[in-house]
């Protein structure tokens, strides 16, 4: 039962918390690509959650082969690219083969949700942490869920900017820094962290 409470403890922690857009900037340029087509938004949150978990079960055991060279620093992110790789590659043949008609719409969404700084950032910050599976899986999960409301909570408060009078230079991109930033704010202020004065 500790388990289970372990893994929806970390899942909670980087959906809430620890959301990967607003605490930690991961994945911007990507949501700002999402939030102009909302209608894909649930095809690339299935596919970084797969490529997420997948990644971070494939890597955590690799993970400690690699931590026990003096060279680790090189070695973890490198061998997490190579395993975001291989869960590409698998899921790319998996798609391609079991759901041609789904391939065709997908094939771009599936780069861009394997080879992200997010999908990245979701494997090195349990490494850094040193969490055991349970928690990185956990944590891979939420990350890809974290990013997915992140995504649903920007494009709500862009769609409310629209409707405002919001002075010519600050209009588009502008606007949306200066309200991820506020959204960021409140997101670290979460946590617990206070500005310093």
């Amino acid at each position: 039962m500790t388990y289970i409470a372990q893994f929806f403890a970390m899942m909670l922690t980087a959906l809430f918390i620890e959301n990967i857009i607003f605490t930690r900037a991961l994945g911007t340029s990507w949501l700002l690509y999402l939030i102009k087509k909302p209608n894909e938004l649930f095809r690339c949150t299935v596919l970084l959650t797969v490529i997420t978990t997948l990644s971070g079960a494939i890597g955590y055991p690799l993970r400690g082969l690699a931590e026990q060279s003096e060279h680790s620093y090189i070695l973890v992110p490198m061998m997490y690219i190579l395993c975001i790789a291989v869960v590409y590659t698998g899921v790319y043949f998996f798609i391609k083969h079991v759901m041609p008609e789904t391939f065709v719409n997908a094939e771009f969404n599936l780069g861009a949700a394997a080879f992200n700084c997010a999908v990245l950032g979701s494997l090195l910050v349990p490494s850094v942490g040193r969490m055991d599976f349970v928690s990185t899986v956990g944590y891979g999960l939420g990350m890809s869920l974290g990013f997915a409301l992140a995504v649903i909570i920007t494009g709500f408060g862009i769609e409310r900017l629209q409707l405002c009078k919001v002075p010519k230079i600050f209009r588009g991109l502008p606007i949306t820094l200066i309200y991820l930033g506020l959204l960021s704010l409140a997101f670290y202020g979460l946590v617990g962290h206070q500005l310093p004065t």
